[in-house]
């Protein structure tokens, strides 16, 4: 309701405006129109990066969950929801906490019998004047149930109850191996983890206990993708229908806000499947070392840290 009144009242300046400047013509008049568009905003989520995960080869596995330089400087490793317990030799999924984002990395013997390569991308979304409920619906740019129609209620297991993580939605693709989807999260789902009450849901409330701000990985800062052209188009169609702000497209390579991150989009003809090739992340302090973990390399410059998964995708095509 509050949206249709700030709606109408919006018109009626434009047709206050066009009486009183009749020898104007529309084009000649861009204020009324960002002000219409800031209305469409408001009512728009706003897009923020939660994880990635990616499945990599035994070797680069084995190596990333054994290297003891990696777990003592680089950032904290470990098992997970429910208590999130130091990893150990039989796992075969584990996780690398930073303060609003973490990166999932699974083997390929993992639970969800993911194959090598595959990879994802999950957003939250915010709305400030919202409160959660299982009714969520992200109000899109363009109404269109091609993109984000479907959705899923996530919950996980405390003691005897199942209690409600996050909703997401996203665009069914079947055969993909880059999966995207975008979550409202619970807030009381906090309270049952911590044990003490949440007004709201954020990304550094839930990282608070894993992340180790002594350690070097802060956070995520880009994202390069190379996708078949139905993942290319999927993926660009619903940032957009999100609002996120294209920042550039250069020989077909999209550049886009992706609320705290920048996610580089390139098409490819010839790529079997679509996948994460590198992500460059934020370190806490500058460093300069290098790791090779199997086919997985890690190259640190100054206050950003790169990772390199091409060798992966060459190496397990």
């Amino acid at each position: 309701m509050l949206y249709r009144v700030s709606l109408l009242f919006l018109c009626s300046i434009l047709v206050f405006s066009c009486q009183k400047q009749t020898k104007q013509s529309e084009s000649t008049s861009p204020i009324n129109k960002e002000k219409i568009d800031a209305v469409f905003r408001k009512a728009l989520p706003k897009v923020l990066l939660d994880h990635l995960y990616v499945v990599v080869d035994s070797i680069t596995y084995a190596k990333l969950t054994t290297d003891n330089q990696l777990k003592k400087t680089y950032a904290s490793l470990d098992l997970g929801l429910p208590n999130f317990a130091p990893i150990n030799n039989h796992a075969t999924t584990c996780f690398l906490r930073g303060y609003q984002h973490y990166i999932e990395i699974l083997g390929p013997n993992n639970k969800y019998n993911e194959p090598i390569g595959k990879s994802g991308i999950g957003f939250s979304l915010k709305d400030n004047d919202k409160h959660f409920h299982l009714g969520e619906q992200p109000e899109l740019k363009i109404e269109n149930d091609s993109f984000l129609y479907a959705n899923e209620t996530v919950k996980m297991p405390f003691g005897d109850h199942q209690h409600t993580w996050f909703k997401a939605f996203y665009t069914p693709s079947p055969g993909t191996s880059l999966h995207t989807w975008y979550g409202y999260y619970n807030p009381a789902f906090l309270d049952s983890l911590y044990g003490k009450h949440y007004p709201s849901y954020s990304r550094e409330a839930f990282l608070q206990n894993t992340y180790e701000n002594q350690k070097l990985f802060h956070g995520i800062k880009e994202i390069y993708l190379s996708c078949t052209p139905d993942d290319y188009s999927r993926i660009a169609q619903e940032l957009r229908y999100l609002r996120c702000k294209l920042l550039e497209n250069k020989d077909n390579v999209l550049t886009i806000a992706g609320g705290d991150v920048t996610i580089h989009i390139e098409p490819s003809n010839t790529a079997a499947y679509s996948r994460i090739t590198k992500i460059i992340c934020q370190l806490n302090t500058e460093d300069d070392s290098n790791t090779e973990l199997g086919n997985l390399i890690i190259t640190n410059q100054g206050t950003e840290s790169i990772w390199n998964l091409t060798k992966l995708y060459k190496n397990n095509p």
